[in-house]
């Protein structure tokens, strides 16, 4: 499992997941997914990435770009960054999910120098939390979702600081 920085050859791939009723009913995907919806996802990613405001990659397996993940919603006040991730349900519960969020977060504390690492999900969907509580992020105090798309759910919330994380992979940025 890879992943690199979106590019404009991925957005069939982007169409192909995010069209999924599966995918879309766990993120803030639109349901139905606009038919140039994941070229204008990816175009948007890649004008975000340039100017410094969201990092979003292409989660790559067996060859095949299967979802994305991306850092965003930065505090440059608490050093502090957004996870989110979408991933094709064919690919579920195969360790991807939890391997893109590792290497997300090396790149969130290693790369652009962030001290915490945010993220959530929908409290009915117990394998997002998973994901996040098997790379040690710690959950706190949930929320209610201001998304229009879930207006009012319960949310989870989960924070990681890039102390817990050096403590808890025993490793560190070079």
């Amino acid at each position: 499992m890879t992943h690199s920085a979106l590019r404009l050859e991925d957005a069939p791939s982007v169409q192909r997941y995010a069209s999924d009723k599966r995918v879309a009913r766990t993120t803030t995907i639109p349901e139905p997914y606009p038919a140039d919806g994941g070229e204008s996802f990816v175009r948007r990613a890649i004008e975000a990435r340039g100017r410094g405001e969201i990092f979003t990659f292409a989660i790559v397996a067996e060859g095949e770009m299967v979802g994305a993940i991306e850092l965003g919603a930065i505090d440059e006040q608490n050093r502090s960054i957004q996870c989110d991730y979408a991933i094709a349900a064919s690919h579920w519960t195969r360790g991807i999910g939890t391997q893109a969020v590792g290497l997300a977060l090396r790149y969130a504390f290693c790369e652009l120098g962030m001290d915490m690492v945010r993220s959530g999900c929908l409290r009915w969907n117990p394998a997002s939390a998973r994901v996040l509580e098997k790379n040690g992020f710690v959950e706190t105090e949930g929320t209610v979702s201001s998304n229009p798309k879930f207006n009012g759910e319960p949310l989870r919330t989960f924070r990681l600081t890039k102390q817990e994380w050096i403590a808890s992979h025993s490793v560190a940025c070079s």
